[in-house]
């Protein structure tokens, strides 16, 4: 419990009346000093009895960068009170302070900015009297976990994987899927020139459903070296949900854990979160974030991060993460990537 400024002028006031005391009598303190020293005492003994207040904070569902999400905080109990979320670096919160009447409920926006596991919370509860001389400040509410994912970027798609990966020279072209962007590497018959033409700066490429991916697995380890993590999430995460998309079982290797061989949407957001934890900082220097021996062997894609750049190796095709992303400006959403 402490003294507001509001609390601290009325303690000037005592002093200032024990001065004027000792200069012209008692009367001058009992007629000044005595109301103040009450109502510092009031304000005191209103503050202790009030209940400690409690708090509910809504779930925060996962995310990926740049999303923003409206937060609900519910905060019980009685009195005056400013209410101000506890919020990590790696996430941004706009209107996350609140001063109310105790019960209050109020809603904020939530930015997620970093990939990685945040801790929101707990509250932090700033008790006032109602005269606002006296105040105490309580941390209420457990902490919400929030996940943030790691980017999402479109690449070179399904034919890249079956022609490099599964080792098939011939893509078996069924009904029409979707189109996307030209990424270098991408055959000249597959550019829908309808489209292409319509957009004038900008090349389409025409994607087909093969029925064949079905039965196929697809294993994909990443590792990095110390600073690149970030970089190798993004690309690792890039390259499994296309392999899903293809209709292919994905398994993931990082260094701290296996995410077994599966598939679907269930799968997808596994392998998201897995790479969502990935380490974001090396705390001790002989801390090697590498894979163990032989995970990387047997692989069918490999992702790594290093100082100069994230490559990504298809079978016997090893290439920078940038030269096969459609755009590095804007990632694939999250309808985008769970639908």
């Amino acid at each position: 419990m402490e003294l507001t400024r509001r609390g601290y002028a009325v303690l000037g006031i005592v002093v200032l009346a024990e001065v004027l005391a000792l200069t012209y009598g008692a009367r001058a303190l009992n007629a000044i000093a005595a109301p103040a020293v009450v109502a510092l005492l009031a304000s005191a003994i209103q503050l202790r009895r009030t209940d400690v207040p409690t708090a509910e904070r809504d779930y925060v569902p996962t995310a990926f960068p740049g999303d923003t999400r409206d937060v609900t905080v519910a905060v019980d109990g009685s009195g005056v009170a400013r209410i101000e979320e506890t919020v990590p670096d790696g996430l941004v919160a706009e209107g996350a302070t609140a001063e109310a009447t105790l019960p209050t409920t109020f809603t904020y926006a939530l930015t997620c900015a970093e990939r990685g596991r945040h801790s929101l919370g707990p509250l932090k509860v700033r008790m006032r009297d109602l005269l606002g001389l006296v105040e105490t400040t309580y941390e209420v509410g457990s902490t919400t976990r929030v996940l943030v994912y790691p980017p999402v970027y479109q690449v070179a798609g399904r034919d890249v994987i079956l022609r490099h990966v599964l080792e098939r020279s011939d893509f078996e072209r069924q009904e029409f899927d979707t189109l996307r962007e030209y990424v270098p590497g991408d055959p000249l018959r597959d550019v829908h020139w309808k489209s292409t033409a319509k957009a004038q700066d900008d090349i389409y490429v025409a994607e087909f459903a093969d029925d064949r991916v079905d039965d196929d697995q697809l294993v994909v380890a990443a590792t990095a070296d110390a600073g690149s993590v970030d970089g190798m999430a993004a690309a690792a995460a890039s390259v499994v949900v296309m392999a899903l998309d293809a209709g292919l079982s994905v398994e993931l290797r990082v260094p701290e854990q296996t995410v077994p061989m599966g598939r679907g949407d269930d799968h997808r957001q596994r392998l998201l979160a897995a790479l969502a934890v990935t380490d974001t900082e090396f705390t001790s220097p002989f801390k090697s974030y590498s894979l163990p021996d032989g995970a990387a062997e047997d692989a069918d894609v490999v992702v790594r991060g290093e100082s100069d750049g994230v490559t990504v190796t298809f079978g016997s095709d090893d290439r920078a993460f940038e030269e096969i992303t459609v755009s590095r400006e804007n990632p694939i959403t999250r309808r985008e990537v769970e639908s």
